[in-house]
């Protein structure tokens, strides 16, 4: 988990959000959409717990972010299972990462880098790149590394596959630990789209356990 200096863990705020229109419903790109469910397939019944994370994540569980690839978290022995698996795609062999994130963390000490270290692959499947992290790590600015992350990932069906992904409460406390204030407010505007039962047709959410 993200480590923040002198704060406790509070509960994530759930930001006023408005009904969705219909404009607002959420899909994944066709590019996308085959990537993910090819994926599916070839990591089924893997030993090691795995979950879509990243803006891909996101659009599954019907936040309005876009997305260019998939990134998937792992653990460090998820990593190495994972590449196993997907051997064929593979572009980057497993090796320990460490790189700074595009956006800064927008906190009262000012903007503040953010760096993350795992164990890290790459891969291609169908046309899309797959980032792989496993046993993935924070740290802003010279403050100390988080815990890897760790969670019980939320599934939901995309055209009757079955895909793990990073819990949206999840996120939220991340962006919200790092002061993304705007992720924060489109992760609870898909909450709420959720409770509506206003996702694109090709997803179809399973369970909820985290939203209630």
């Amino acid at each position: 988990m993200l480590r923040v200096p002198g704060k406790k863990p509070t509960d994530i705020p759930l930001l006023q959000s408005a009904p969705p229109k219909p404009e607002e419903i959420v899909i994944l790109n066709q590019r996308l959409l085959k990537a993910v469910i090819s994926m599916s397939s070839l990591l089924a019944g893997m030993d090691a717990n795995w979950a879509v994370g990243g803006d891909a994540g996101e659009i599954i569980m019907g936040v309005n972010v876009d997305a260019d690839r998939l990134e998937v978290i792992t653990t460090s022995g998820g990593c190495e299972e994972i590449a196993k698996r997907l051997s064929k795609h593979q572009k980057i062999a497993p090796s320990l990462t460490d790189r700074r994130l595009a956006r800064d963390a927008e906190l009262s000490e000012g903007s503040l880098p953010v760096h993350v270290r795992s164990r890290y692959a790459e891969f291609e499947i169908e046309g899309v790149k797959v980032e792989v992290y496993g046993e993935l790590q924070i740290r802003v600015g010279d403050w100390d590394w988080g815990d890897p992350l760790e969670f019980v990932p939320d599934f939901s069906y995309v055209v009757g596959q079955k895909v793990p992904v990073v819990p949206l409460r999840l996120k939220s406390e991340l962006d919200l630990g790092l002061g993304w204030l705007d992720r924060v407010q489109k992760i609870s505007d898909a909450a709420l789209r959720r409770r509506h039962k206003h996702l694109g047709k090709f997803l179809v959410p399973l369970e909820d356990s985290n939203w209630g």
